[in-house]
């Protein structure tokens, strides 16, 4: 006959292994959620590069770049009667959507949320020239409306993106506008190389 102590110790150890099984299925399912969660987030973050990606490189932003990037002046009072905010309310939406685009950015990279080489790779062309081009005036703005804050991010982008050159070894001729044919005949000397 079966002795009530075996069948106890029998017992156990059958709640014992279906205890071990459930540990086991348990950690295999966290690890199945787990690699599904980051390939989730990466094809997200992939997405997200991709509408970004299509939003800085569509025609009408590439015409505002350059048309931006085209504008002249010879101090900030000339500036101000060429494209000031209370003089050419268009040049005004145009510049402060790059800055505030550019500022979007430079957040998101703050936050690691966008990836770090990508937008170096795409992007550091166009934000570099624009932050040397905005930059005094960036910083007159934020001492006129007395907010340290103006512009932080687009310069926090910019100086990313100017690190990133240093150590890759870039050195960049930015232009004083976008007149490659002029810059290609040396009509125009580059205002910075950095």
């Amino acid at each position: 006959m079966v002795d009530l102590a075996e069948i106890q110790a029998a017992y156990y150890m059958v709640a014992a292994t279906g205890v071990l099984v459930a540990a086991i299925y348990y950690v295999m399912t966290l690890r199945t959620t787990q690699t599904n969660m980051k390939q989730t987030l990466e094809t997200r973050q992939a997405q997200f590069m991709m509408q970004l990606n299509e939003n800085m490189t569509n025609v009408e932003v590439m015409k505002r770049h350059i048309e931006l990037m085209n504008m002249e002046w010879t101090d900030l009072d000339d500036f101000e009667k060429k494209y000031g905010t209370g003089t050419n309310i268009d040049a005004a939406a145009k510049r402060w959507s790059f800055w505030w685009r550019f500022g979007f950015i430079g957040d998101l990279l703050q936050r690691n949320l966008v990836d770090r080489e990508w937008l170096h790779e795409s992007f550091s062309s166009i934000v570099i020239p624009h932050w040397f081009k905005w930059e005094p005036l960036i910083k007159q703005t934020r001492k006129l409306i007395n907010t340290p804050s103006f512009g932080s991010n687009f310069e926090y982008l910019a100086q990313e993106m100017m690190k990133m050159d240093e150590q890759k070894g870039i050195k960049r001729r930015i232009l004083r506008t976008y007149s490659y044919e002029d810059a290609h005949l040396g009509k125009i000397e580059p205002s910075k190389t950095v």
